[in-house]
């Protein structure tokens, strides 16, 4: 499939516009980067992030609020998953003191305000407790009698029927009642019974919680660098050795420098959180851009080795028209996978989405517009180093040919 045919656009003669504008804005990205920087992630930076699942439309600004007046610190407050799972994704930095619990400092704040009856002595919230303490309240009250069975265990009896309800319980999200609790496939009517008389259903239920230590994350920080660093040094061994040409390789990691560094900017000026898969992002990004370059190189290679010999700028400005359909239609269809992964893939892929997102449009135009004409740019400097042959050995040459003649 062809969208053009035989289209013979001057891309060479844009080559000063685009690097112009491309350094513009390789310089705006460096302004961004030093001076608004990064948003680093739990991941990086070390911290807690804890994600809360709420019977209605939860309302982030209160919250936040909540959270704060327990003084436990938020970084942010923001929705989660699909919307109508009701979940919020909650981030508290690293601080000084160890072994601070604070997803029960963050559970108590919210019970204090959204569920007071949730504290009083005695009431058992089925959405905020796991398997274990109901397993253990089960046990302490014995619904089924076991105690008096013989051959029964009650410890491991309980456990399993425990399991069973929070499964239920993650399957639905958060159980909206008792009553739904205790209509559990698997549990007895004691054990049906038991949950309605003796627990309540609290408006929230804690999802998860993800500790990472200063340490850790500086280590994640370091070696994420190291693997976008160490994917362009292997990038420009592999094209080096392909083409075996110096100016292919280098040419090819000055595009993916180009275009791992604005894209970082427009995460900067957008606040993108930069997180392990962002990282991932970065070098899926990497990896792609460099595959729309090697198809441009590889038919620039292929007509220079043709006996018909034409200057490198007309030659390279040929094979990109050559290659112009294969990458708008590879570069178009990926574009529109990914936009469909950015708004319907729910706020954890959308910082991933974000990055292929501009990742794809930056690296398509630099594999056109800054990569090949890089290695003419390139070519024509080597040339005008190469000394050209001395005059006097040239007419040596000819009187010696002269003089072999007669």
């Amino acid at each position: 499939m062809r969208l053009f045919r035989s289209t013979n656009i001057d891309f060479h003669g844009l080559t000063k516009a685009c690097v112009s504008g491309s350094l513009a804005l390789i310089a705006i990205s460096t302004l961004l980067l030093f001076t608004r920087g990064l948003n680093w992630g739990v991941d990086f930076t070390g911290g807690t992030q804890v994600i809360y699942a709420f019977t209605s439309k939860p309302d982030e600004a209160q919250i936040r609020k909540i959270v704060e007046g327990a003084k436990v610190p938020i970084a942010s407050v923001q929705r989660y998953d699909k919307a109508e799972k009701n979940q919020v994704l909650l981030r508290v930095p690293m601080e000084k003191k160890e072994g601070r619990d604070v997803s029960s400092e963050v559970s108590r704040a919210l019970t204090t305000s959204l569920f007071p009856k949730g504290l009083e002595p005695g009431v058992f919230d089925l959405n905020l407790n796991g398997a274990a303490i109901l397993a253990a309240k089960l046990q302490q009250a014995d619904p089924e009698n076991m105690a008096g069975r013989m051959g029964a265990d009650p410890k491991v009896e309980y456990e399993r029927i425990a399991e069973t309800i929070v499964a239920a319980r993650s399957a639905k999200g958060l159980f909206p009642s008792v009553e739904a609790a205790a209509a559990t496939p698997g549990i007895s009517p004691a054990v049906s019974s038991w949950l309605k008389s003796s627990t309540v259903t609290g408006p929230f239920t804690l999802i998860s919680t993800e500790s990472v230590g200063p340490q850790v994350g500086k280590d994640l920080r370091q070696k994420g660098l190291w693997a976008v660093v160490l994917s362009w040094a292997a990038m420009l061994a592999y094209i080096w050795f392909r083409f075996r040409s110096v100016s292919f390789g280098s040419a090819a990691v000055i595009a993916l420098i180009h275009d791992s560094w604005i894209t970082l900017g427009l995460c900067s000026l957008f606040g993108v959180e930069i997180s392990l898969t962002v990282v991932a992002a970065f070098l899926t990004l990497i990896g792609y851009s460099v595959n729309d370059t090697v198809v441009v190189y590889d038919r620039i290679r292929e007509n220079r080795e043709k006996p018909k010999k034409e200057p490198l700028g007309p030659l390279v400005n040929r094979s990109i028209n050559e290659t112009l359909s294969r990458t708008v239609i590879t570069s178009g269809l990926t574009f529109l996978v990914v936009v469909a992964l950015f708004f319907l893939g729910g706020e954890v892929l959308r910082p991933f989405a974000f990055v292929l997102l501009v990742g794809i449009i930056v690296g398509t135009y630099s594999s056109i517009f800054i990569a090949a004409p890089l290695v003419v740019m390139w070519e024509d400097w080597r040339a005008k180093r190469t000394p050209a042959p001395a005059p006097a050995a040239a007419a040596k040459g000819g009187k010696a040919a002269a003089a072999k003649g007669r």
